[in-house]
């Protein structure tokens, strides 16, 4: 699957061919378990998504509020890595009609909105701002992370720390004021 994720981003017009040459398959195999294009990107899909969750339950994303920006960087570090599967996941626009892969992968955010909901009552996290915009902040911030570490511009353990760094506290200067 992840052979097949960096073929289809790398060419999102790759046919099953392509696919299986770069896994060291043959066609016929890759058709035998994938009959159809359609059928291939949905599996990759769906092993992304559950790549991405298995990282959301990983990192205790229930914490408590005063633990939000702990949650936050664990998150951050699992999903990082994930780059190429969340940029299919986003990319691929056949998967649009796979309601059950966005209703599982939209209620990813769900789990963050309600922690960023937690860390603005506890008075963690900025309470002017809406929890949903937080996350639509973050989910953006990690795509360009991983873009970044992807163009080597970002040392990837550097990368959650500076997207936390970047959503907490700005990119205004501590001198530039208000």
């Amino acid at each position: 699957m992840e052979i097949a994720t960096q073929t289809l981003l790398a060419n999102p017009a790759a046919a099953l061919a392509e696919v299986a040459a770069a896994a060291g398959v043959s066609r016929t195999t890759l058709h035998r378990l994938y009959p159809t294009r359609q059928e291939l990107l949905v599996a990759v899909a769906s092993e992304a998504v559950d790549r991405v969750e298995r990282a959301y339950a990983e990192v205790g994303l229930e914490a408590p509020g005063e633990e939000a920006e702990g949650a936050l960087r664990r998150l951050l570090a699992a999903l990082i890595p994930l780059g190429p599967q969340l940029e299919f996941i986003h990319r691929e626009r056949s998967l649009d009609a796979e309601l059950s892969l966005h209703t599982r992968f939209d209620s990813l955010d769900d789990l963050v909105i309600d922690l960023v909901k937690r860390g603005q009552r506890a008075g963690v996290l900025r309470a002017d701002l809406a929890a949903w915009w937080i996350v639509s902040s973050l989910n953006g911030a990690v795509y360009a992370a991983w873009e970044s570490i992807e163009l080597g511009r970002l040392a990837p353990n550097d990368a959650p720390g500076m997207v936390l760094s970047t959503l907490l506290d700005g990119i205004r200067s501590a001198a530039g004021g208000g």
